[in-house]
């Protein structure tokens, strides 16, 4: 027999060491589950691309699934008119009023032309930050973060996706690679939707 005196213990050293082990594999363990989930969500987003075939209805499917692979508020894509600016802008977000309230269509200037001129991701905490953003509309719904990725159909930019207030705060880098990695993909989408309405004039 033992008393209570002779019981054994852990140390409390390898205790604090076996705990911090511990939770370091628990919080890698949270990681991988956490990719692995957007990685099912990219994958669920360029699935909702690809499976239509009308353009219109591709466009507004990539916005439609760039705002949910991120978590943003508001979501947009500018086409990129043959003379430059915007001949085209799909949003989501916004609601009728706040559109008619805002007026005419973006023009390509500002930040947005900024990403036209030059076609690479532009990834920003707070619009307020950059001065490329002035000049929005009084009627404009706030907007705070942002990200902005090039769309390219056979190597050439088709347009610009644009995202804002993405709901955690900030757009991370990971944001952007899935919205750089969808935005491949809606090229794809766009180019056989092309392809599709042409063949149906010649028929």
């Amino acid at each position: 027999m033992t008393s209570d005196d002779d019981s054994l213990t852990f140390p409390d050293e390898p205790r604090a060491e076996l705990d911090r082990a511990l939770s370091e594999l628990v919080a890698r363990a949270q990681e991988v589950l956490t990719t692995q989930g957007r990685l099912r969500a990219l994958l669920r987003a360029n699935q909702a691309v690809v499976e239509q075939l009308d353009l219109p209805v591709v466009l507004r499917r990539i916005v439609e699934s760039a705002v949910g692979l991120v978590g943003a508020q508001y979501g947009a894509l500018g086409v990129i008119a043959p003379q430059g600016g915007l001949e085209q802008f799909i949003n989501v977000g916004m609601t009728p009023d706040e559109v008619t309230a805002i007026g005419h269509l973006p023009e390509g200037h500002g930040l947005l032309g900024a990403l036209i001129d030059n076609p690479r991701p532009i990834r920003l905490q707070h619009l307020s930050e950059d001065p490329r953003a002035a000049g929005f509309p009084a009627e404009h719904p706030a907007m705070d973060s942002f990200l902005g990725v090039p769309v390219r159909v056979r190597d050439e930019v088709y347009g610009n996706l644009y995202l804002t207030n993405q709901s955690s705060g900030g757009f991370s880098k990971e944001d952007e690679e899935l919205v750089t990695a969808l935005a491949a993909t809606a090229g794809f989408a766009i180019d056989n939707a092309r392809l599709f309405a042409e063949t149906r004039r010649r028929q």
